[in-house]
């Protein structure tokens, strides 16, 4: 079957169009992508159960409160993100802390202790070509490490997802998230779907019975045993068909992923992504090409189109009030409030191809900093709790 160009039947009508990996490469047009910008330095402790200072989530532990990281966006205290180590308050009573209260745009915190990292660990800076069974199938993955890596601090992770007839390794040169990953110290996980596809709605496996979720959540589970990474701090991305799987993720497992940055697709978990109910609102941030000629912008056949795909999302996240222009980056539209401080965007990239615009809008580095103080659990306390302006999220200038 030849997986650039198909036509799929479907409730709307004949579907057809091509989803393809992308090249392996940024196009000529795009330029090199940037590294990010530089990690902050240390945020300011947070008192036991406080806010954190920087909207990042706060957790109190036996050490007191953890602050956010400034401007890299780290959790603090326990670990290290980026190379900047900031240090957590002690606690008056020496006991661990109670739930942190919201921050000012986190999610607040469960209580728990710090991350524990394994004695002995396999991943080392740089890239690992892992694999793990599933059954009686061995799936494999890529996973990137950020340089000085040793698996004694907790970081997050980003998961990449390649499009239809790619693999992890292409996803690698076209989005560049590892460059991202090297600056501001997080692991980049690049799968390889069965059939060079996902099963995450519309198409396009073979096979129907792939669990490509629970592929993702035992991928989470080697590497806390494999390396040392925040749980909580665990986010999805991917381009074409790959921006499926990660809706999938945040339908089916927002339990275990803290945000999604979709690149050129609409949700199609069941008929115009009717089939998702997440289990809590979870932000959401996607970059749409106005001229993709694969995904149509304004939607076509199966596609609701980016608009409608973001209305949908300010549904499911539970936001409030008219999308605007976000202040510190004109091109990309917010809802003012969400759900349980979630955000949910739309970056619409003027001119831009189907996963062509990776380099020139910067993709990974702007949604990174969206995602990156968004954390996990979100306990049952919270489920409720006020949206929180996104003006009051400190932001990167």
């Amino acid at each position: 079957m030849n997986r650039h160009r198909f036509l799929r039947a479907t409730g709307s009508g004949v579907l057809a169009f091509a989803l393809g990996a992308c090249s392996s490469s940024t196009p000529a047009s795009d330029p090199p992508a940037s590294a990010g910008s530089s990690p902050g330095g240390a945020a300011s402790a947070g008192a036991s159960g406080s806010p954190a200072t920087s909207g990042a989530a706060a957790a109190g532990n036996s050490q007191g409160g953890r602050g956010g990281g400034a401007n890299s966006g780290g959790l603090a205290g326990s670990f290290s993100v980026a190379g900047s180590t900031a240090s957590g308050g002690s606690a008056s009573n020496g006991q661990a802390g109670s739930a942190g209260a919201s921050a000012s745009s986190g999610a607040a915190g469960s209580g728990t202790g710090p991350v524990s990292c394994p004695a002995t660990v396999k991943i080392k800076a740089g890239d690992n070509n892992q694999s793990l069974m599933m059954g009686s199938v061995a799936r494999t993955y890529l996973v990137h490490a950020p340089p000085g890596y040793d698996g004694k601090q907790a970081v997050p992770v980003v998961f990449d997802f390649h499009g239809l007839s790619g693999n992890g390794a292409q996803q690698k040169s076209l989005s560049r998230w590892d460059k991202v990953g090297d600056s501001e110290g997080f692991i980049v996980v690049y799968p390889d779907g069965i059939d060079k596809a996902w099963n995450a709605g519309l198409c396009c496996t073979d096979d129907k019975t792939i669990d490509d979720v629970g592929f993702v959540r035992a991928i989470i589970g080697a590497l806390q045993a494999d390396a040392c990474i925040d749980p909580k701090r665990v986010y999805a991305s991917g381009c074409s068909y790959g921006g499926g799987m990660s809706y999938k993720l945040a339908c089916e497992a927002a339990d275990a992923i803290a945000g999604i940055a979709p690149v050129d697709f609409d949700c199609v978990d069941g008929s115009g992504c009717g089939m998702c109910k997440p289990s809590r609102p979870i932000t959401e941030v996607q970059f749409r090409g106005t001229s993709d000629q694969l995904v149509d912008y304004d939607g076509n056949g199966a596609f609701i189109g980016a608009k409608q795909n973001f209305s949908l999302w300010g549904g499911l996240n539970q936001c409030t009030g008219s999308p605007a222009a976000l202040s510190e980056n004109a091109a990309c539209q917010s809802y003012p409030m969400c759900g349980a401080g979630t955000e949910t965007l739309l970056c619409p990239v003027q001119n831009g191809s189907h996963c062509g615009s990776y380099s020139s809008f910067m993709i990974p580095q702007v949604a990174w900093d969206v995602l990156k103080d968004k954390a996990l659990p979100w306990t049952s306390e919270r489920a409720d709790a006020p949206p929180t302006p996104v003006s009051a999220r400190p932001r990167l200038p």
